[in-house]
């Protein structure tokens, strides 16, 4: 059922014909959900015209030809939304890569209380115990903490 929500989903979002017709062929065909939904070929025949009825229509054909010529002055607008998506879509990609781009090709530099922050730290004098000692500076590895270790000389 979850395929089927997914497949209806793409189907309804992307209305290019040949992603339809490959929807149809390849999920609705197989999927016996999906065939529940179709229109039986009885409703289907309800909805044809016979050749013999079709003569008696002679006067709705001309209107028939009238609506479908307006309907073709409508389709131009009908592309424009499509093409509006289809560039704010576009934008949005562009803007994130640019985005991308620009963050991974210039790194924020570090501030200077980060830079050679070993280097900056000085011990002059250490004392332990009223006697001088040796002092260690240890830095664990992508940290802003300094340890310092003294230690008496022997």
């Amino acid at each position: 059922m979850f395929r089927c929500k997914i497949t209806h989903f793409f189907f309804n979002i992307f209305s290019l014909k040949a992603w339809q017709s490959f929807l149809i062929r390849y999920h609705i065909q197989r999927c016996l959900d999906c065939q529940k939904e179709l229109a039986s070929m009885e409703d289907v025949r309800s909805l044809l015209i016979q050749e013999s009825e079709g003569e008696s229509l002679e006067g709705e054909w001309l209107e028939i030809r009238v609506k479908l010529k307006e309907e073709k002055r409508g389709e131009k607008h009908i592309f424009w939304p499509r093409l509006r998506w289809i560039a704010s879509v576009a934008g949005l990609f562009a803007v994130v890569a640019i985005g991308v781009w620009l963050y991974f090709s210039n790194p924020p530099d570090k501030s200077p209380e980060e830079k050679n922050l070993a280097e900056r730290f000085r011990i002059n004098y250490i004392r332990v115990e009223n006697k001088p000692a040796k002092a260690f500076l240890f830095r664990p590895h992508d940290s802003k903490m300094i340890i310092i270790w003294a230690e008496k000389n022997s």
